[in-house]
């Protein structure tokens, strides 16, 4: 009797520790399939975010509209950006002759010496600042260069600014990964960035016009909208708008003041 009671005693530990792990893997099999069925929406998510931005709007039978394109045109300008600061703030310090792209096998050497064509300057830190401004030449080349080409083919074809946008970001990256091999005198320095600065003049020339056309556009719609609460909704109704418009120019003329200021702090001239 003694030796039944130990023996069961004796089975209770192996009995609770084997449920404990039974629950342990049904956990583990609850986590596994909510993971899979979360993974499975985010991937179908990221995947349909992509065809969004990278795939054909319409089919090539519709006409094209005044929007066709833009968006993946936007994309391509934010992966631009993107590739510019890396080039200006990664790849150019590491092209420097004490700089771990130089131990590159076979192309370091020429690479050091093409992102340092055009640089010599007195002091080590002016030559990295100067092959990173070159390397953002290269970006800013290479997207000018792209949309050249967008351009010709949708004058000859109208319908292909919203086809092959994959076909088009393979195209710009390989464009941007040639400039790489590209001494920077003197097709980027002094060539490009001359062509920079009147293209950059001209595009702050129009950019003003824009954002003043968009400030008046923007507050004959409000007015229209303080006139037609006032004839609605009873007098004073149209008051929300017109204030509106007043904490907009505050906050905006705030946000200028700060800028400027911003730049009288850290642009005050060159470093020497």
């Amino acid at each position: 009797m003694r030796l039944s009671k130990f023996a069961a005693n004796s089975r209770m530990p192996s009995m609770k520790s084997s449920g404990a792990r039974f629950r342990v893997v049904e956990m583990g099999n609850i986590v596994a399939c909510v993971a899979t069925g979360l993974g499975w929406c985010f991937c179908t998510a990221a995947a349909s975010l992509c065809s969004s931005c990278c795939g054909n709007d319409k089919a090539s039978s519709v006409p094209p509209s005044a929007t066709s394109g833009r968006r993946r045109s936007v994309f391509l300008l934010i992966i631009s950006i993107a590739l510019a600061f890396s080039f200006q703030y990664g790849v150019a310090p590491a092209l420097q002759p004490d700089g771990s792209g130089s131990l590159v096998p076979g192309i370091g050497g020429y690479l050091v010496e093409s992102w340092a064509s055009g640089c010599a300057y007195e002091t080590a830190e002016l030559r990295e600042q100067c092959s990173g401004n070159a390397g953002v030449y290269r970006v800013a080349g290479a997207t000018t260069l792209f949309f050249l080409l967008a351009a010709v083919t949708a004058a000859c074809k109208p319908s292909a600014n919203r086809e092959a946008w994959p076909a088009k970001y393979a195209l710009y990256l390989l464009l941007v990964l040639g400039t790489v091999f590209i001494p920077n005198d003197p097709l980027f320095s002094p060539i490009y960035m001359n062509i920079g600065r009147v293209g950059g003049t001209i595009f702050i020339f129009f950019q003003q016009i824009i954002l003043i056309d968009l400030a008046y556009n923007l507050n004959e719609s409000w007015v229209e909208k303080a006139n037609k609460a006032e004839v609605e909704e009873g007098e004073n109704a149209g008051r929300k708008w017109l204030g509106a418009i007043l904490a907009t120019c505050a906050f905006l003329f705030s946000v200028s003041l700060a800028v400027i200021a911003v730049l009288f702090v850290y642009f005050t001239g060159c470093r020497r």
